[in-house]
């Protein structure tokens, strides 16, 4: 624990944190909130409600110590730079609301994260172990196997990531186009593409939704639908931690630990193999080509092959 002065907390209707959480969205609100309270508790605050704790007051030093106890448990560089930005965040909104001065928003802004990176760990999904989790939801009678189907055809086929396929509305889909018009991070709509294949699954999962309602029902405007047990289609939109559960489900069903980033790693690996770098940062929609490099898993064996072609 880091050792603050005591004091006054702020009302929460003027705290920096609730506005900094109020222009993230939803699903990065609840990580960050998590990362939030994390520091808060490092930094001696574990006795205070999170919108209570005045932020403003934290000096440079105070985030030198925080990454230095995250370096000292073992946190990786980016999770550490995850810690130092959430808390950036939050003492620009404290800079907007004239609780800080510049010059004490510029040193909090020069404390960095953790140096250095850590090698993925990532899995690269190949063309035949797609096949294998298409044949076991083919295999699955219930409802289950058509939707798990098409998740996994749109995450693979298209490289989304989990957050945007949950928040897909059918409004959003061009089947003629193959395209898919997606609100990514940063607010920002995009158009991702998909295969036919990946397509075909979705058709037939929405046309055997779209055979379960009753006479006179609507159908619902989203794409995927939480499913409960008894393969009761509930009318409510799946989860992102759904997603998660679908893949790692499906992937003990082939034999493989499978995390639903995978499927974007997996996508953007192939493109750069069967393409180039410059199309997957496309395709990717990074605004940086290194973070497309940093998706590129293949595995030693491909890199080995790649060095021993450089024969006398």
């Amino acid at each position: 624990m880091i050792d603050l002065p005591v004091t006054q907390p702020v009302a929460s209707t003027t705290n920096p944190l609730t506005l900094y959480l109020a222009r993230l969205a939803p699903s990065s609100q609840l990580t960050m909130r998590y990362v939030l309270q994390d520091a808060a508790d490092r930094l001696g605050f574990d006795d205070m409600n999170l919108e209570d704790i005045p932020w403003h007051q934290l000096q440079p030093e105070n985030v030198i110590a925080l990454v230095a106890a995250l370096r000292e448990d073992g946190y990786a560089p980016n999770t550490s730079s995850l810690y130092v930005n959430a808390v950036r965040g939050v003492m620009n909104e404290a800079w907007r609301m004239s609780l800080i001065s510049q010059d004490h928003l510029l040193k909090m802004r020069s404390v960095k994260g953790i140096a250095g990176t850590r090698l993925s760990q990532g899995r690269n999904l190949r063309r035949t172990l797609i096949q294998e989790l298409m044949a076991v939801c083919a295999a699955d009678p219930r409802p289950q196997g058509l939707r798990d189907a098409a998740i996994i055809g749109i995450l693979y086929g298209s490289g989304m990531r989990k957050s945007e396929s949950v928040n897909l509305d059918l409004s959003q889909v061009d089947f003629a186009e193959r395209s898919l018009r997606v609100t990514a991070k940063g607010n920002k709509q995009l158009i991702k593409y998909a295969p036919a294949w990946a397509l075909a699954k979705l058709e037939e999962w929405l046309a055997f939704r779209r055979s379960q309602l009753k006479e006179g029902e609507v159908d619902d405007p989203f794409l995927f639908n939480r499913i409960r047990r008894g393969s009761h289609i509930t009318r409510e939109r799946i989860t992102k931690h759904a997603i998660y559960y679908i893949a790692r489900q499906r992937g003990t069903e082939v034999g493989v630990k499978i995390m639903p980033h995978d499927f974007r790693r997996s996508f953007i690996t192939r493109v750069i193999e069967e393409h180039d770098l410059s199309i997957a940062q496309k395709l990717a929609h990074h605004s940086n080509i290194q973070t497309t490099a940093n998706y590129d898993v293949r595995d030693d064996n491909e890199r080995r092959r790649a060095v021993d072609r450089f024969d006398l």
